[in-house]
């Protein structure tokens, strides 16, 4: 049973900061909710205060601008990315992975913002958008800034917002000319909608020679953050993404990724399922990149 709450509701993100700062630590924003209202009928989490960002218009919508990329306001929903025209022409690998998102029931209401802002550590959006070198936009009561995804997440259920700041649009730059992505998540159980292991990778290739220009791979699911491969991309910087340089880079990534044993696998079973599915994601991107 839920605890009682006063329930505001801003028009704007400017009244929204300030209600924030106003009501410091006993306020909550609330949004699709998916997240929160678990947490808060399980008693985990039990705001005085809950301020309902729906009605804030500038915190909607999806666009795309030839020099920044492709916007995504805070508050679009996971089945209006997985249904949308310009996400599936700019990046079709998105609807793609949101047809993957929990059930339709969560996808119709819980929101792309509210993924990233609860720092939920079993998801899939988080390291796609970092392997997409995207970055956040926030406001708070003493203004704007901008952050990269990789730097938003920063532990279990923790993120580097302010308690006066809200994420109010995730921006995703245009992909570099023959670049190739792809994103693999793996369930332990048939059952269960969360994945265990989640790998994202994009690879951008020398056109003339197919040498490897830059990697991004990203492992979610086996730390508290998204966990980039730093080592596995350096191996295929400079060479060209054959077979022996991502096995490689493969088992490079299951080193450096940091996963604890639970229900979903043992470290050990874990560092075998990154091996797989990076190995198997670097050859599909790199294939996506050999043909654009």
């Amino acid at each position: 049973m839920m605890r009682a709450f006063d329930y505001l509701q801003p028009t704007t993100v400017a009244e929204a900061c300030e209600l924030l700062k106003r009501h410091g630590a006993r306020a909550r924003l609330y949004a699709g909710g998916a997240y929160l209202t678990i947490v808060m009928k399980e008693g985990l989490l039990e705001p005085e205060v809950l301020i309902d960002i729906k009605k804030i218009p500038e915190l909607r919508g999806i666009h795309f601008d030839a020099g920044e990329g492709l916007h995504i306001g805070a508050l679009v929903t996971h089945r209006e990315v997985e249904t949308s025209e310009i996400v599936r022409e700019k990046f079709p690998i998105l609807c793609d992975i949101e047809k993957q998102v929990a059930n339709i029931r969560v996808r119709n209401v819980g929101t792309v913002g509210g993924n990233l802002a609860s720092g939920e550590p079993l998801t899939d959006l988080p390291q796609v958008f970092i392997a997409l070198d995207a970055r956040v936009k926030i406001s708070g009561s003493s203004g704007e800034r901008a952050v990269p995804v990789e730097e938003l997440l920063v532990d279990s259920y923790q993120t580097s917002l302010a308690q006066d700041e809200i994420l109010t649009r995730i921006v995703i730059p245009p992909l570099p000319p023959d670049s190739g992505i792809e994103y693999i998540r793996f369930s332990s159980s048939s059952v269960v909608d969360k994945p265990c292991v989640g790998v994202a990778v994009c690879l951008a290739l020398d056109p003339a020679h197919k040498i490897c220009e830059s990697a991004r791979i990203v492992m979610g699911c086996v730390g508290p953050t998204p966990v980039r491969a730093s080592r596995a991309e350096q191996l295929l910087i400079g060479n060209p993404v054959q077979p022996a340089v991502i096995q490689e880079a493969a088992k490079s990534a299951a080193q450096e990724c940091r996963p604890v044993s639970d229900l979903r696998g043992s470290e050990a079973y874990k560092r075998a399922v990154v091996h797989a599915l990076v190995r198997r994601a670097l050859s599909t991107a790199a294939e996506r990149a050999s043909v654009n």
